[in-house]
């Protein structure tokens, strides 16, 4: 079973590979074009086509960006009702052991200054002060840094804060603060963790005009912006450690290479990665479609 919004390309993708006849697509967005029935010892979805999927033949479960999409013209009460039917059904696969990678809420339970305490075990991080009236800021001393969300939230005017460098001294003291120290980097590297495997992509930061590369982000096809690096054993097995530590085997690692080494910025526990493949020249879709359908690879 696939949670997901009728409009997501990656659950498209991962449906080819898949198989349709392999996989129950499940549209938050949809919700009333399907049949539900969810008892406490039964549960049964039907589409509009006649294809079901119930608790007696479910093998897994995965979330992907269901809550993404909206519920058009719906009065917010029932959006609340709809969405708790979708989390109880997610959490009953997952009670029984058939979920795959990350529960959609996360970062709500682990959080970024917690991974960041984990991932200084394995990796250099980072100095970051999470911060409320600038409690903490005159610790940063001389550091340059910047200002980055915890959230990825917009603001009422649909706005996202990028990775911005700030000056401490105009900071507002009425803001609540992300601060990280601002590291002079080469490349970004991300690594995409799937079951276990370990897929690592660097990006020249030589032609950024800022310091987040997500704001130059270019989608086409044809451009090779990530390229599939090799990294050290060492650094491999470090992965696997910071993964085991956390308790996953699914997501994706951003770096910096620097000239102090590989620095360790965050772990995004449903972050994009198609992008990092987009001629599918190394089995990004073909190794998460292996890793649904089976015990890990």
């Amino acid at each position: 079973m696939l949670i997901t919004g009728s409009q997501d390309p990656t659950s498209s993708l991962l449906i080819l590979k898949l198989g349709i006849e392999k996989v129950f697509r499940f549209n938050y967005d949809l919700f009333k074009d399907y049949s539900l029935e969810f008892t406490p010892d039964y549960w049964k979805i039907s589409n509009p086509t006649g294809h079901s999927i119930d608790s007696n033949n479910v093998t897994s479960c995965f979330w992907w960006k269901a809550f993404n999409f909206y519920l058009m013209d719906q009065e917010e009460f029932i959006v609340e009702e709809v969405k708790y039917i979708f989390r109880e059904l997610y959490h009953w696969c997952r009670l029984r052991g058939l979920v795959k990678g990350n529960p959609h809420d996360f970062h709500n339970h682990m959080g970024k200054m917690n991974i960041l305490s984990i991932a200084s075990k394995y990796f250099k991080t980072p100095k970051t002060l999470a911060t409320f009236r600038l409690g903490g800021v005159d610790k940063l001393g001389e550091l340059s840094v910047v200002a980055k969300s915890f959230t990825s939230g917009l603001t009422t005017t649909n706005k996202a804060l990028m990775t911005t460098a700030v000056n401490k001294a105009a900071l507002h003291p009425d803001y609540p603060w992300y601060l990280q120290e601002l590291i002079d980097s080469k490349a970004d590297i991300t690594t995409f963790i799937c079951g276990k495997k370990q897929f690592t992509f660097s990006r020249d930061r030589a032609t950024l005009k800022g310091l987040d590369w997500r704001a130059e982000q270019n989608f086409d096809i044809d451009s090779e912006e990530w390229l599939r690096v090799s990294m050290s054993l060492n650094f491999e097995k470090s992965v696997r450690n910071f993964c085991d530590d956390l308790g996953v085997d699914w997501g994706r690692i951003d770096f910096m290479e620097s000239e102090g080494g590989i620095i360790f910025l965050e772990y995004n526990a449903n972050g994009q990665w198609v992008f990092l493949d987009l001629k599918e020249k190394h089995g990004l879709v073909r190794g998460v479609a292996k890793y649904l359908s089976s015990n890990g690879i």
